[in-house]
């Protein structure tokens, strides 16, 4: 149910608990300060931002979570996620532009591994997540 408020300002507000937002504008300037503690620089968070959006594509979740399973080459890695080895190689190609893979040529062949394994444990926190949100349907 939303109600009509009255800001600090004189300014009238129609907006209840419900809508998720305040119904009056205050701040705690000691939140703010902590909070803007945080984060990390502008670079830092264009590069995370980066990333998820690397990761927001379901072939190159697949060829994660493939590699948390140990070195593979590219053929492997076509096999696992259905594609072909062009289509992979390209995949692979964003995923090292991010350094989150790393390859070594081996004759003929090109291995990749995982170089920042933060991106499996991320993954198997977003498995478990997707899983209880599934259990809670």
């Amino acid at each position: 149910m939303n109600q009509t408020r009255t800001t600090a300002g004189g300014k009238k507000r129609d907006e209840g608990a419900a809508s998720g937002k305040c119904t009056v504008f205050c701040v705690d300037e000691k939140r703010v300060r902590r909070g803007r503690a945080t984060l990390p620089s502008d670079e830092q968070i264009r590069d995370i931002a980066d990333t998820f959006k690397v990761l927001a594509n379901p072939t190159r979740v697949k060829i994660i979570r493939a590699l948390s399973a140990g070195d593979m080459c590219v053929c492997e890695i076509s096999e696992v996620v259905g594609l072909s080895v062009s289509a992979t190689s390209h995949q692979l190609q964003q995923l090292r532009d991010l350094r989150l893979v790393r390859s070594r040529s081996e004759g003929k062949l090109v291995h990749y591994s995982l170089r920042a394994p933060f991106v499996a444990s991320l993954l198997d926190d977003c498995v478990r997540h997707v899983s209880d949100q599934g259990a809670r349907r």
